[in-house]
C-alpha cells in the first residue's frame, strides 16, 4: 500500500465508526412528581396583615379592642385542613375556626379574631392543627 493510501486510509477509518446507525438518545429520567406532604413552616401573629396573608405588624402584645391575626405558612402538596383553636392561658377555648386548603407548594392561610367589646386581659395562645394533628402554636398577651 502506498503512502498516499495509507493516509487516506487513516483518514477514513474514524468516519467508518462514526457512520453507524442513529440511535435515539436515551431519555432523560422523568423528574418525580413533588409528593411531600403537607406541613406547617411557622405560626405568627399580630394585629394587621398584608394583601398577601403575613402579619405587617408583628409583635406578642395585642391591646385589648385589637383584632387578632394568625399568618400560618404552609408548604407541600395536598388537601389538607387547618384548624386555629384559640385559647386563654387555663386552656379556656376563646375561639375555633377551620379552613380547607388544596396546596401546591408554598403558600400562608390567615386566620383572626376579634370582639365587639374588650378583651380581658392576659395571657392566649394560638394552636395550629393540620389534618388533626399540633402543628404549630404562637403565645400573645392582652393587655
Amino acid at each position: 500500500m502506498t503512502h498516499p493510501a495509507k493516509a487516506l486510509l487513516l483518514l477514513l477509518l474514524p468516519l467508518a465508526f462514526a457512520c453507524k446507525k442513529d440511535e435515539p438518545a436515551p431519555a432523560p429520567p422523568a423528574a418525580a412528581p413533588a409528593s411531600t406532604t403537607p406541613a406547617v413552616a411557622s405560626v405568627n401573629v399580630g394585629t394587621s396583615i398584608g394583601p398577601d396573608k403575613r402579619i405587617t405588624s408583628t409583635g406578642t402584645t395585642m391591646g385589648t379592642r385589637d383584632t387578632i391575626y394568625a399568618s400560618v405558612a404552609t408548604d407541600g402538596n395536598g388537601p389538607a385542613t387547618l384548624v386555629a383553636r384559640w385559647t386563654t392561658e387555663d386552656g379556656t377555648v376563646v375561639s375555633t375556626d377551620s379552613q380547607r386548603v388544596n396546596l401546591a407548594g408554598p403558600a400562608v392561610t390567615e386566620f383572626h379574631i376579634s370582639r365587639p367589646r374588650a378583651w380581658p386581659a392576659g395571657r392566649y395562645r394560638v394552636e395550629i392543627l393540620l389534618n388533626g394533628q399540633t402543628a404549630g402554636r404562637s403565645e400573645f398577651e392582652i393587655r
